[in-house]
C-alpha cells in the first residue's frame, strides 16, 4: 500500500472511490511508513501480527496481535513499526453508512462521533463486552473481504460494528483533546510540506498560524512529541525517498529540490535517518518491485 499525501496532509487514500467509498488494507508496516498525515475517512484497524506504536495529536497508544482501533475522520495520525507488524485496516467515507446527506443515519448515528473533537482515537483491546464483539466483527470484516460480491455483506457489518462502537462510547471516559493544538499544526504542516524546498525559520512556521515561536514549539512537542525542525528534516528526508523511488533523478538533483542545500549534508541525514545512503534506497527499492513483478 502506498499513501498519497496532499500538500494540507490529507491522505487521498488508496481504492476508496465514490461508488464505492469503502477499501481494505493488508498492510505489512516494515514494508510502509505511514507518517503524519489525516483523511475524511474513518477507519478501524486489526493488528494480526506483532505489534504497533499508534500515535495522535492528543495521545499515543501500542497495539499488540489479537487488538485493535478506530481512527476517528480528520483525526492527526502516524503509525510507527512495533515489530513485525501486519495490520488489516478498513477504511470508509461516512456516506457509505451514512447514505444522502443529513440522513437519519448521519445526524443521529454518525455526527455524534465525528464532530466529537475530544475522540480521535478508541482503543479496542477486548477488555469490555463490547470491545470483545468489535475485534470478532472487524476480524470477520477482513476475513469477508477474500470472498466476491461482498458490498452489501460488508456495509452490513460495518454497520453492526458502528452500533458496537456508539455502545462502547457510553461507557468510556473521553479525555479532553486540545482541539485547537490540532488545527494550527494541520495550518503549520501544510505550510511546511508547501515550503520544504526553501530554507525556513521557525519564526515563518509560527506566523503560519499567527502565534509566537514559543507556542509553535509548545504546539508541536505537545501533538507531534517533535520539533517543527525535526518534522521539517523527517519530511524533507520522506520526500526524497519517493523522488528516488519514483524518478531517475541524481542525488545531486533530488538534494536541491528537497531543501537539502548539498548531496553530502543529504546523503548523511539520509544515511542517518533511513541506516542506509540515498542510492543503496533506490537499488533496493527498484530490486523489491522488480521482485514483485516476478512473482
Amino acid at each position: 500500500m502506498k499513501l498519497r499525501i496532499q500538500s494540507n496532509q490529507m491522505e487521498e487514500v488508496e481504492g476508496l472511490y465514490n461508488e464505492y467509498p469503502y477499501v481494505f488494507h493488508h498492510v505489512d508496516l516494515s514494508k510502509t511508513a505511514i507518517p503524519w498525515h489525516w483523511h475524511e475517512a474513518l477507519e478501524f484497524c486489526y493488528v494480526q501480527a506483532g505489534s504497533v506504536k499508534v500515535s495522535t495529536a492528543g495521545q499515543t497508544q501500542v497495539f499488540q496481535k489479537g487488538e485493535g482501533f478506530f481512527i476517528n475522520s480528520n483525526a492527526l495520525t502516524a503509525m510507527t513499526e512495533g515489530f513485525d507488524c501486519v495490520i488489516d485496516s478498513h477504511l470508509f467515507h461516512p456516506v457509505f453508512l451514512g447514505g444522502h446527506f443529513k440522513s437519519v443515519y448521519e445526524t443521529k448515528y454518525l455526527n455524534p462521533v465525528i464532530q466529537n473533537r475530544n475522540l480521535d482515537m478508541l482503543p479496542i483491546r477486548g477488555e469490555t463486552g463490547e470491545q470483545k464483539q468489535l475485534l470478532q466483527k472487524i476480524s470477520q470484516l477482513s476475513r469477508l473481504q477474500s470472498k466476491p460480491d461482498v458490498e452489501f455483506q460488508t456495509r452490513n457489518l460495518l454497520s453492526e460494528i458502528w452500533l458496537l462502537l456508539l455502545e462502547e462510547l457510553k461507557h468510556t471516559q473521553l479525555k479532553s483533546s486540545p482541539a485547537k493544538n490540532q488545527d494550527r499544526i494541520l495550518t503549520m504542516l501544510a505550510f511546511i510540506q508547501e515550503n520544504h524546498a526553501r530554507k525556513l525559520t521557525l519564526q515563518e512556521i509560527a506566523d503560519a498560524s499567527a502565534i509566537s515561536t514559543r507556542e509553535c514549539l509548545r504546539c508541536f512537542q505537545t501533538s507531534l512529541r517533535q520539533s517543527p525542525m525535526e518534522y521539517l528534516m523527517e519530511y524533507r528526508i520522506q520526500t526524497a525517498a519517493k523522488l528516488l523511488e519514483t524518478t531517475s533523478l541524481s542525488v545531486t538533483e533530488i538534494a536541491m529540490r528537497t531543501g537539502w542545500g548539498s548531496s553530502s549534508y543529504f546523503t548523511k541525514m539520509f544515511r542517518s535517518l533511513r541506516g542506509k545512503t540515498p542510492n543503496a534506497h533506490r537499488k533496493e527499492y527498484l530490486a523489491l518491485q522488480k521482485q514483485a513483478l516476478n512473482e
